[in-house]
């Protein structure tokens, strides 16, 4: 996504299973690449992830 990834859109690298098809490879964003995921960022469950991602995007978003 050349243009970066809008809030609430699946990046187009994801995989059915939520693996990132790219992974690993030299054209996976730097953003990708620096993300350092944590137990408060993950949650206990893929629900409470993505509660709290949407919850980032929302206060993140532009006005």
């Amino acid at each position: 996504m050349p243009h970066g990834k809008p809030a609430g859109i699946p990046c187009v690298q994801l995989r059915d299973d939520y693996a990132c098809a790219i992974f690993g490879q030299p054209e996976r964003p730097a953003v990708c690449r620096a993300l350092r995921p944590s137990p408060s960022m993950c949650g206990r469950s893929r629900a409470e992830a993505l509660a709290g991602l949407t919850a980032l995007e929302q206060a993140t978003a532009p006005h």
